[in-house]
């Protein structure tokens, strides 16, 4: 490679640091600049000085910029490691731009400034988290006030006290005064649309999660890694693996005793060219299981290139994932116990049942099939004595962990439909 390549490489790494703390501490100067013009220097909540809707604006913007502060700080401190462990020498000096932009009281300031941010907002989360409890139960029940992106929807106290005062009076004359406001039917209208965007948007992204793995795994094998296999592959030796040859064996023997029967069955005498046809049907059976064999190393690759599109675009559309999963609780967690229930047993009835066991057998053999690996049966029944049992653990925690704290009456129900 060019040595240019390289300096243009280290340049960039070098730089990495100083780019990232100039993002997150822009940033920070976003959120006060909107805390000086429109919140008079306080931090961005509710108050009565702004409407629901306004409040939303700032408040998405807010979240925005601090997700914004959060990967660039954290790309900040691990770009800053790699790049002093790629310059450790005391020797060697750092680039000309490095040193002159990476003052240190510079870097300090930023600093300050961006966890005083972090700071004030973490530190007002926690205290309306403590004076205004959830009630994850509540949450389920009023589906279009939860906003996936919201850093702190305790801000809004109207709905705090609300959640607190549920199912009582002051709850009910609360809505009635609420439903005589003349913003009311504005508010519903934007939360209903607010609803439908994300609803929109979880279902398209779960919709690429889908297709575009599956298109990268197909187009990749057809037009990528079988080219590379039959252009490298240029053995005229065929290898085959040891399952592969008794398949082969197999699939011979059965040949042969067609080849007899139908002789016998006619009452002729052996055809001389039954040593040419058995000869002929060797060689394919050969080049069939060879190829088999192949088709395992490009499922294997086209795969990977698939799963990596997956991490790809769970990564980069990580506020998609969000929202993606905040449609799923809704519609989860939106549904009645006994349905929770019986979905949750069926799940999990189907991977750690006492029955499930032909079913990772088949799963198994039919993975090895495909990347063209043996179907060892020791190795297939140690996974299913040890791995359904590690995930019925895994289940049961999670219903007794996360369950219980969203819907302690569906776990109730689960018990007693268990018993």
């Amino acid at each position: 490679m060019h040595p240019n390549v390289f300096n243009h490489i280290n340049q960039w790494i070098v730089k990495t640091p100083l780019r990232s703390l100039s993002e997150a501490y822009n940033a920070a100067l976003a959120i006060q600049a909107i805390e000086e013009k429109h919140f008079v220097g306080r931090a961005i909540a509710k108050d009565s000085n702004h409407t629901d809707a306004t409040f939303r604006y700032f408040r998405d913007k807010r979240d925005s910029y601090l997700q914004v502060i959060r990967v660039r700080l954290a790309e900040f401190r691990s770009s800053s490691l790699i790049s002093n462990l790629l310059h450790a020498s005391p020797d060697k000096s750092l680039p000309g731009e490095m040193s002159q932009d990476s003052d240190e009281s510079t870097i300090l300031e930023k600093l300050n400034l961006i966890e005083s941010v972090l700071a004030r907002y973490e530190i007002q989360r926690q205290l309306e988290a403590t004076v205004f409890p959830r009630k994850q139960d509540q949450q389920v029940s009023q589906p279009f006030q939860e906003a996936p992106f919201d850093f702190d929807e305790t801000f809004n106290q109207t709905d705090s006290l609300q959640r607190i005062r549920s199912g009582s009076v002051f709850d009910t004359a609360n809505q009635i005064k609420k439903e005589l406001t003349p913003e009311y039917e504005r508010e519903v209208l934007y939360e209903l649309r607010t609803a439908r965007k994300r609803t929109i948007r979880a279902s398209r992204f779960l919709i690429l999660l889908i297709v575009i793995p599956l298109m990268v795994q197909f187009a990749g094998k057809s037009l990528l890694i079988e080219p590379l296999i039959h252009q490298f592959n240029h053995s005229p030796q065929i290898m085959l693996t040891g399952e592969a040859k008794q398949r082969a064996v197999h699939d011979l023997a059965q040949f042969k005793e067609s080849l007899e029967f139908d002789t016998l069955a006619n009452d002729s005498h052996q055809s001389p060219n039954s040593e040419q046809l058995l000869k002929a049907e060797a060689h394919r059976l050969q080049e069939r299981y060879s190829e088999e064999s192949t088709e395992g190393i490009k499922n294997l690759m086209a795969d990977g290139l698939a799963f990596v599109t997956f991490i790809a675009l769970m990564y980069f559309g990580r506020q998609q994932v969000v929202v993606l999963k905040s449609l799923i609780d809704r519609v989860f967690f939106g549904l009645n116990d006994a349905t929770k229930v019986f979905l949750i047993i069926l799940f999990t009835d189907m991977f750690v049942g006492y029955h499930s066991s032909h079913g990772w057998e088949v799963l198994l053999e039919g993975i090895a099939e495909h990347f063209g690996l043996p179907s060892d049966r020791n190795a297939i029944f140690l996974f299913i004595a040890t791995v359904p049992v590690m995930l019925d653990a895994t289940f049961k925690y999670l219903i007794f962990n996360y369950l219980t704290r969203k819907s302690p009456s569906a776990v109730a129900v689960y018990r007693t439909m268990n018993e």
